[in-house]
């Protein structure tokens, strides 16, 4: 009997960790227009988006930044200096894979975005022919060369069981063209419950690669720099001011 109370005991402890769906709903902003110049390709995984940026907005004020990683050991995706992270597997299709998203810091999250451009990586919701869906896929195809998208869509299995609300941003046309609507540059998740200090939120959501220029790094000068380009200015000022007294 014993073994038999211990794995009734284990699905009660299931149960109370792994929290009902809650409502989910996606809006679509056309935002700022944004242009690739072509998809590399519509199968996308984990290690495919190195690069893309991550903002993080904590509840009670508050912004973290941080970038998507590949770091060579299995790990793909992004980590916060607070312990929030968001993963998926280096060898998983986003198409059909799970996104994890894992609060392992004591704040409280408000909404996740996504900025696919650094990490040459765009958003490809489901398309109807008239417009994007809100949850699912689309049952043809949206811009050409980009196969049929999924719009993001709550998974089961995570501890949040609050509502969600989905923002994808900034749509991108392909080589000058306009957009047709099913693709875009950002993908912002808001917790409208919030994603509290322990809790696992798990979602769907397809990407593709873009052949998108990754801006170069912003690098900040250390405080020695700094300091040789001050006395660099202050030198030729006493020239200049040499040569007017001549």
């Amino acid at each position: 009997m014993r073994p038999s109370f211990l794995r009734a005991a284990s699905a009660l402890a299931m149960l109370a960790v792994v929290a009902p769906l809650g409502a989910q709903t996606n809006t679509f902003a056309p935002g700022a227009q944004v242009n690739s110049p072509s998809l590399t390709g519509f199968s996308t995984d984990g290690s495919e988006m190195v690069g893309m940026a991550l903002t993080l907005n904590v509840a009670g004020g508050g912004v973290l930044n941080t970038s998507w990683i590949n770091d060579g050991n299995g790990f793909c995706g992004g980590t916060f200096a607070n312990g929030f992270s968001v993963s998926m597997g280096c060898t998983d299709d986003s198409f059909s894979s799970t996104w994890t998203v894992n609060n392992n810091s004591n704040d409280r999250i408000n909404s996740l975005r996504f900025n696919g451009a650094p990490g040459r990586t765009i958003f490809d919701c489901g398309w109807n022919g008239n417009g994007c869906e809100n949850t699912g896929t689309g049952a043809v195809f949206g811009t050409d060369g980009s196969a049929n998208g999924r719009s993001m869509t709550t998974v089961a299995g995570g501890t949040y069981g609050g509502g969600i609300s989905g923002f994808y941003a900034n749509a991108v046309g392909l080589n000058g063209n306009a957009p047709i609507g099913d693709l875009f540059e950002q993908l912002t998740i808001q917790f409208d419950a919030v994603l509290g200090a322990g809790d696992t939120y798990l979602f769907s959501a397809d990407t593709d690669n873009s052949s998108f220029d990754a801006p170069p790094p912003t690098v900040v000068p250390e405080p020695s720099t700094y300091a040789l380009m001050f006395s660099g200015l202050v030198g030729i000022g006493l020239m200049a001011r040499r040569r007017r007294n001549v």
